[in-house]
C-alpha cells in the first residue's frame, strides 16, 4: 500500500498501517488525531520527515513496530498516554541493533512531550546526526496496593540502541527509567553524552557502553541507581557533578577508563565494588551511610603512574577512599590506600615549606617504601651492614688485626642485635673502648647504626600490622 499525502492517510479507516509506503512529509497534529486511540505503523516506509506536533489526547498510543525511517523523526509538544518505537532483535541483543539500517535519519527528536503512560524505544541503529530527549515528562507515579506498599514498573525504556550524539536532559520521572544494554558514540561535532537536570525515580544503566565523554549534572536520583556490569575500560570519562544519590546506588563491576564524581551526596550505601578502572576522582562527596570499594582496581596505581600525574587530585580521592575502609573496619586496604597517600603526599611535599614532614615522609619512603614489609627487611640489612662495615674498619684498623671473614659475620649479625651495646668485635661482653679519635668515631657509628635498626624494625612490624585482624 502506498500513502502519497494526508488524504490518503485520512481516507484510511482505521490508524492501523501494515506494510505502507508514505511518500510525503508525515506531520500529524490534533486536527488528524480524531477519536482514535491507536495511532499504529508496523513494517512501514517513511521516505520522508515524521513529524508529530502538538497532539493532546491523554489516551493516545502511537506505536512504530519493525518501521524503516529514510528521514527524521521529531515528536515534541504532545501530551500522549504511550510512545514506543521498537525494531525486534535476535535474542534481544543490542548486537543485533547494529545489523540493520531501518533508520537513515539524522535526528530524533523526542522532546517537551507529557506522556501519562509508558514510552519504549529499542533496537535502533542511530548511525549520523543526533539523538534528543529533552524536557519529557512522565506523570505515572506508583501505585499504591495497601496502606504500607506500592507497586512501579519500569515507564520508560531506552534499551539494546545503538546511539549516536546522545542528549537526555530536562526530563522527570516518577517511575522507573530503564538504560540498559545501549551502546553510545559521538563524534567530533559534539563534547559527549549528557544527562543534564533529570529527576529519576528508580535508574537502571546496566551492561551499557557509554562510549566516550559522557556527564551527569545536576541529577537527582531518588531511588535504587544501577551503573553496574557497564564497560568500556579505553574509552569512557564518566563525570557526575552536582547530583544527589538519595537510594542506593551501585557501580558493582563496572569497567571505566575514567570516574569522576564531585559536589554530589550519596545518602544511601554505595558500592564500587569489583570496580576497575584507569583513573578515578572524587572532589567534595559525601556518602553519608557510607561506600564500599572491595576488590576495587585502579590501574594507574598499580602501574605507579598515579604519581606522574596532578598530584592534589589523586590525595584527595585517596584520602576519601582510605576514609570508607577505615568505617568499614578493613584494616588492610584501608592501610594500602594510606600508603599510596603517603606517596602522593611526599611527592607534593616541599623541605622548605615543611621540613619536618618532609624528613618523615623521606624516611618513610627509604625504609619501607610507604608499606613494603620486604623493602624494610631489605632497608635494615643493609643500612646495618653499611654502618658496621664502616665500624669494622675503624676497629680493625686501630688494632691493626688482618681482615677475618667468621669474625666479620659473627660480629654482623651482633651488631642486628638492637638491645645488645657490647663491642661486636670482643669475644666477651666489653664495651668498646673510650680513649682515642678512632674510638669516638666508632661510638658514633655504633650508636647511629642501632637507631636505623631500630627504626628499620619498627617500620617492618608496622607494615606487618595491616593483615592484624
Amino acid at each position: 500500500m502506498t500513502v502519497n499525502n494526508i488524504t490518503d492517510f485520512l481516507s484510511h479507516n482505521t490508524r492501523n498501517f501494515t506494510g505502507a509506503e508514505f511518500n510525503f512529509e508525515l506531520e500529524l497534529n490534533p486536527n488528524y488525531i480524531g477519536n482514535f486511540l491507536e495511532i499504529k505503523f508496523t513494517d512501514c516506509v517513511f521516505k520522508h520527515k515524521v513529524y508529530f506536533h502538538h497532539i493532546t489526547s491523554i489516551e493516545l498510543d502511537i506505536i512504530f513496530i519493525n518501521c524503516k525511517f529514510l528521514s527524521d523523526i521529531d515528536i515534541s509538544l504532545n501530551h500522549i498516554r504511550n510512545l514506543s518505537i521498537i525494531w525486534h532483535l535476535h535474542n534481544n541483543s543490542r548486537d543485533n541493533c547494529n545489523l540493520n539500517s531501518l533508520f537513515e535519519g539524522s535526528i530524533i527528536n523526542i522532546s517537551s512531550n507529557q506522556f501519562d503512560g509508558t514510552f519504549k524505544i529499542k533496537g535502533l541503529n542511530h548511525h549520523k546526526g543526533k539523538f534528543c530527549f529533552i524536557g519529557n515528562i512522565f506523570t505515572k507515579e506508583p501505585s499504591e496496593i495497601h496502606s504500607k506498599r506500592k507497586i512501579d514498573y519500569s515507564i520508560c525504556e531506552i534499551n539494546n540502541n545503538y546511539i549516536l550524539n546522545g542528549s537526555f536532559n530536562n526530563n522527570t520521572l516518577y517511575m522507573p527509567f530503564e538504560f540498559k544494554g545501549n551502546e553510545l558514540k559521538f563524534d567530533n561535532k559534539y563534547s559527549g553524552h549528557t544527562f543534564k537536570n533529570n529527576l529519576f525515580h528508580k535508574a537502571f544503566f546496566e551492561n551499557t557502553d557509554f562510549g566516550g565523554d559522557i556527564s551527569f549534572h545536576d541529577s537527582k536520583f531518588y531511588s535504587t541507581t544501577l551503573f553496574t556490569d557497564c564497560e568500556s575500560l579505553d574509552k569512557t570519562s564518566l563525570i557526575f557533578s552536582s547530583c544527589e544519590f538519595k537510594g542506593f546506588t551501585l557501580f558493582d563491576r563496572s569497567i571505566f577508563n575514567y570516574l569522576e564524581i564531585k559536589h554530589s551526596m550519596f545518602e544511601k550505601k554505595t558500592s564500587f565494588d569489583v570496580l576497575e578502572i584507569n583513573r578515578i576522582k572524587l572532589h567534595q562527596v559525601t556518602f553519608l551511610q557510607g561506600a564500599f570499594f572491595d576488590d576495587i582496581k585502579i590501574n594507574k596505581i598499580e602501574n605507579k603512574e598515579y604519581l606522574k600525574e596532578e598530584t592534589r587530585d589523586w590525595r584527595g580521592t585517596l584520602r576519601l577512599i582510605k576514609q570508607e575502609f577505615s568505617k568499614a573496619e578493613n584494616k588492610i586496604d584501608s592501610n594500602r590506600f594510606r600508603n599510596y597517600e603517603l606517596a602522593v603526599h611526599y611527592k607534593d611535599i616541599k623541605f622548605r615549606n615543611e621540613p619536618v614532614d618532609t624528613t618523615i615522609l623521606w624516611a618513610t619512603k627509604w625504609s619501607t617504601n610507604f608499606g613494603s614489609w620486604i623493602w624494610a627487611l631489605c632497608f635494615t640489612l643493609i643500612a646495618a651492614l653499611f654502618f658496621y662495615s664502616l665500624f669494622f674498619v675503624l676497629e680493625d684498623y686501630d688494632q691493626g688485626t688482618e681482615f677475618c671473614m667468621s669474625k666479620y659475620i659473627t660480629g654482623y649479625f651482633r651488631f642486628l642485635i638492637v638491645t645488645d651495646f657490647y663491642n661486636p668485635l670482643s669475644d666477651g661482653r666489653q664495651y668498646i673502648a673510650n680513649d682515642g679519635c678512632n674510638h669516638i668515631f666508632s661510638w658514633l657509628l655504633f650508636i647511629i647504626g642501632k637507631i636505623v635498626i631500630a627504626f628499620g624494625i619498627y617500620e617492618m612490624i608496622q607494615a606487618f600490622r595491616k593483615f592484624k585482624a
